[in-house]
């Protein structure tokens, strides 16, 4: 099983419609059982495919972070269709950063327990955690439970500061850092201020993935519209790209060769 968290310090860069498609395309395409983890307290994910859920019906990533989930790791999720699954978020995360600034960092092991859990059941192929910017409790323990990090980036200075931030939070946990698998560029389109941002993403030390998500309204149309991308608007450019770039990134563990 492999975990990956979607993060990035600035907001509003396109991690959770990231997190959505990338699990939308790896059940759909390549038929792998995938669950979705909702760290953020805003529940822009579990909104988008569970419109009618109320956390306090229990079973939400908050209650993980607390310890007062069901023992037994699936009687959290909500299956949204066969091989999808979610561990919806909840408001309540926002208390729990409270407290964690007034006492201190709780326990921040819970979601990698959780994890474990899920790669003992089996049952798993893809765990992906769509995490709040900032250095949140969630945050935090999602980090410390994926394998890697896919960091989106809207061309700007905004969020080139909110990933160079993110960068050195992930140094200062040290041995238990995940590795930053690449930066996923968003709203690409051909202008001089992005092409200027690419160049100099090239000439940071960090990992960038070649395919880029090309800027298109059938991206925010899909997210009213409660759909991901590749059944809203199949032929559109994000469509492709969100394809390609999960072949791309995965394409090995996928069976495919480079070239192919």
């Amino acid at each position: 099983m492999k975990t990956i968290a979607i993060m990035n310090n600035k907001g509003g860069v396109g991690k959770t419609v990231t997190a959505i498609n990338l699990a939308d395309i790896l059940v759909r395409d390549y038929h792998k059982r995938v669950v979705l983890a909702d760290c953020d307290g805003q529940v822009n994910m579990t909104r988008f495919f569970l419109p009618e859920f109320n956390p306090e019906d229990g079973g939400t990533v908050a209650e993980v972070l607390t310890g007062s989930h069901e023992p037994y790791w699936r009687a959290n999720l909500a299956e949204l269709r066969e091989g999808l699954s979610i561990l919806p978020g909840s408001p309540a995360l926002y208390d729990l950063d409270l407290i964690a600034i007034r006492d201190g960092l709780r326990d921040t092991y819970a979601l990698r327990r959780f994890r474990d859990a899920a790669a003992e059941d089996g049952e798993t192929d893809y765990f992906i955690f769509d995490c709040p910017p900032g250095y949140t409790l969630s945050s935090v323990s999602a980090l410390l439970a994926a394998d890697e990090v896919v960091v989106p980036l809207v061309i700007d200075g905004f969020s080139f500061r909110g990933m160079m931030d993110m960068k050195a939070q992930l140094e200062s946990l040290q041995r238990a850092a995940p590795e930053i698998a690449g930066v996923l560029v968003l709203q690409f389109r051909r202008s001089e201020v992005v092409r200027q941002g690419v160049e100099l993403l090239r000439e940071m030390d960090l990992p960038m993935f070649k395919t880029a998500i090309r800027r298109t309204e059938k991206m925010p149309e899909s997210t009213f519209d409660s759909q991901p991308i590749v059944v809203y608007s199949p032929r559109s450019a994000a469509a492709q790209d969100y394809r390609r770039w999960v072949r791309e990134y995965l394409g090995e563990e996928l069976g495919y060769e480079e070239g192919v």
